[in-house]
């Protein structure tokens, strides 16, 4: 896996992405290419040492989240090693339901199974897996190498004909954003980016946007950030979630959060990632917000920023960023 910040920074070639609502293009908010940018730089630390948060006051935060994570989803992209994909899936509990695709004669054929464990067959690991097929002949167990695991898509969540179709789509968009883009991210089962945000809006204002690359490639932004049903029933890149879940909100390991609103910030002792992005209008940020954001700040540290060689990005007017570390162990709690 690459993590050298400037690397992954400059895989992505932002300059080349336009938007479109299906009819012809939209001119993007001026501050749209600056959030793609910070979720590259949040994602690519959140696998480096440390903790950080990014606070941003925007004038209106519609739809910052989305491009937000759609930053992560194009680091993530880059940084995607798919022995940690292999590794993951052998660490997988028993019991675990498991969904993947072959091809028989040319055409996709699904299929699900459940979890047994890692099986060693002359010193090679093999996931075994019960299958659930319907006919006698298509029941029993099957055994996984990681070449096979992997080129057939293990996922956790399953994936229809028609999720199937949206994700190689997406993935064209990822080949003409990327240099040397790596094959199979979109269909690996981690998920990269959690949105704490209000799921219908979120959905709502997503409807007909399209992210398109030059004149090589297009999709709609919701299947370039592959977004995961809440239950995690279908296969997806981004969870999208309301404040008001119960428990932790995220994954401790690797990927970014995005606290989208005051009421998602309300929630941050609930985030265990370790890269975290506060997204705020300028009128949320009241005293409320303030205190709560200071009970954070008295405890912040210079550990855990890794800015590009080149510096941070500067953003546009209107917009006023702060970011500020953390102690790893001393978590988000109040």
């Amino acid at each position: 896996m690459c993590t050298d910040i400037n690397v992954v920074i400059h895989a992505l070639k932002r300059e080349d992405l336009s938007l479109s609502d299906g009819k012809g293009p939209i001119a993007p908010p001026p501050w749209a290419d600056w959030l793609v940018w910070l979720g590259q730089w949040m994602r690519i630390q959140s696998t480096l040492e440390g903790r950080r948060i990014a606070v941003v006051r925007l004038p209106n935060r519609r739809l910052s989240a989305a491009f937000t994570a759609l930053g992560a989803a194009f680091a993530s992209a880059r940084l995607y090693d798919d022995s940690l994909d292999w590794e993951g899936l052998k660490n997988l509990a028993p019991g675990c339901k498991v969904f993947w695709r072959e091809y028989a004669s040319g055409k996709p054929m699904r299929w699900s199974g459940s979890v047994v464990g890692v099986t060693q067959i002359a010193g090679g690991d093999f996931l075994e897996v019960v299958m659930e097929g319907k006919r006698k002949a298509h029941q029993g167990n099957r055994l996984f190498a990681k070449s096979a695991a992997l080129s057939h898509g293990i996922t956790l969540g399953s994936v229809s004909a028609t999720s199937d179709a949206r994700l190689t789509g997406a993935e064209r968009v990822f080949e003409a954003a990327l240099k040397d883009a790596p094959k199979g991210w979109h269909r690996s089962p981690t998920i990269e980016c959690t949105v704490i945000t209000e799921r219908t809006s979120f959905l709502g204002d997503l409807e007909g946007l399209v992210i398109r690359v030059a004149e090589t490639a297009q999709a709609e932004c919701s299947d370039i950030l592959a977004i995961a049903d809440p239950g995690g029933r279908t296969h997806g890149k981004t969870r999208v979630a309301p404040a008001r879940s119960d428990g932790v909100l995220d994954e401790p390991e690797g990927g970014l959060t995005i606290l989208d609103g005051a009421a998602a910030l309300r929630r941050m002792s609930d985030t265990t990632a370790r890269s975290v992005v506060v997204l705020l209008d300028q009128a949320e940020y009241d005293e409320e917000v303030a205190q709560l954001l200071q009970t954070y700040l008295d405890h912040a540290v210079d550990a855990g920023i890794h800015p590009p060689s080149g510096g941070v990005m500067p953003p546009p007017d209107g917009v006023q960023p702060f970011i500020f570390g953390l102690q790893l162990q001393a978590g988000l709690t109040t």
